[in-house]
């Protein structure tokens, strides 16, 4: 601080100013700064001191503003982040799952080929294959729908022969004499030809019709047979039971596969309670045991 006295108006007045002076350190001009009131010298000090102020305060929140930012921003990202996470699972769920139906269908496409290959063999049908893929499935699902009305018809006319063919026996219980030729069991000497099966029965056993038809005989019948009961099965086969004590049918009647035509006995030409079962084909005897299968009987 430098003491100065000047004048004004013909006296002399004595004043205190601040001088600031920067020297440069090589070379440059000299700068010079002053102040006459120390008033004005802090009132300048206080506004550089409140633009500072202002200024970092500004500077401070625009930082919080940019930090507040930020963080909203990081937030919306780890957000999004979890949701795409999220997302991602139920994706990958959806994909397992996905594998394990198409896994199933795959299985069930396979089988599907083996049922279509096996009802191709049945019906005699020339699509037979070993490519199990959905296309070649779905085209010989197509070529069967197509051949649909023939295939119902050999199939329900393979149905009607297999309810009209004998395959069963008209009793259980074991068979004491076979087809062909027998001792005679009445003599006890000799032979004798016997065109049936004797099948062994207690008495009023039911019997039943091995096969579905129409009755053409029913009653007694002359030459051994006693109570007689006889149904033409169709297709040039008829079957026949006879020894029984009751007939339960009449001619022309339709009867179906297991319905009781008879009562077992022993009638006519007999040596004790037993069914005399057999077949005619075209009105000839045959051996009746290779129409049968799966039977209950028992053989001796």
């Amino acid at each position: 601080m430098i003491g100065k006295r000047w004048q004004k108006g013909g006296s002399t007045i004595a004043r205190e100013d601040l001088r600031i002076v920067v020297f440069p350190e090589r070379s440059g001009s000299v700068r010079e700064w002053r102040w006459q009131d120390r008033h004005r010298l802090w009132l300048s000090i206080a506004s550089v001191g409140a633009a500072l102020l202002v200024a970092a305060v500004v500077f401070l929140l625009v930082t919080a503003y940019q930090d507040i930012a930020t963080t909203s921003h990081l937030r919306t990202e780890l957000a999004a982040a979890a949701k795409v996470r999220a997302d991602n699972r139920i994706l990958r769920e959806q994909l397992a799952q996905a594998q394990n139906v198409n896994s199933r269908a795959l299985t069930q496409v396979t089988a599907m080929a083996a049922d279509i290959q096996h009802v191709e063999r049945q019906l005699g049908l020339h699509f037979q294959t070993n490519d199990t893929g959905l296309g070649n499935v779905l085209s010989r699902l197509n070529a069967l729908h197509e051949q649909l009305p023939t295939v119902l018809a050999a199939a329900k006319t393979r149905d009607t022969y297999l309810q009209h063919r004998p395959d069963m026996l008209p009793v259980q219980g074991p068979i004491t004499s076979w087809y062909g030729w027998r001792p005679n069991p009445f003599t006890n000497t000799g032979s004798e030809w016997h065109p049936g099966l004797d099948i062994a029965v207690p008495m009023y056993t039911p019997v039943v019709s091995v096969a579905a038809g129409v009755v053409t005989y029913a009653g007694w019948k002359p030459g051994g047979y006693g109570y007689y009961v006889q149904v033409d099965n169709g297709y040039g086969i008829s079957s026949f039971v006879s020894h029984n004590s009751q007939v339960l049918v009449h001619v022309g009647q339709q009867v179906k596969r297991g319905q009781e035509l008879a009562l077992s006995g022993s009638t006519g030409r007999s040596t004790g309670p037993h069914v005399y079962f057999g077949i005619l084909v075209n009105g000839a005897s045959t051996n009746p045991w290779p129409f049968i299968h799966d039977s209950p009987a028992e053989v001796k």
